[in-house]
């Protein structure tokens, strides 16, 4: 007897199974409970793992633009010398976004790495 890993969520289970106990995916027709095949699980899969990458990467784009706002407004609006507290926020903005950033993808490598 061996174990295998069930194609559809992972678990581990025997390969004497007719079904996976964790899912109910059909190990004899290859479909699971909803319809689905293994080729269309990993499609599935494969567009989650798309979809993640962009929002993380949609997440960097952020923290630019922050950056980029607040240090543009420190730049043009701050030579004005209009106040300390405007000048705080220009620069919380473009520490913040530039933070923001460097997290993110920092995320956005173990993430890539994880799915080697």
């Amino acid at each position: 007897m061996a174990i295998i890993s069930c194609p559809s969520c992972k678990e581990r289970v025997s390969n004497k199974s007719k079904s996976c106990p964790h899912c109910d995916f059909d190990f004899e027709s290859g479909k699971s409970t909803d319809g689905l095949n293994e080729e269309q699980l990993a499609n599935q899969e494969k567009l989650a793992n798309l979809k993640k990458r962009y929002s993380l990467q949609m997440q960097a784009m952020a923290g630019i633009i922050l950056f980029l706002f607040g240090f543009i407004m420190w730049y043009f609006v701050g030579k004005q010398g209009l106040s300390k507290l405007t000048h705080f926020i220009e620069i919380g903005l473009a520490v913040l976004g530039g933070v923001w950033y460097i997290i993110t993808r920092i995320r956005l490598m173990a993430y890539k790495r994880s799915q080697k």
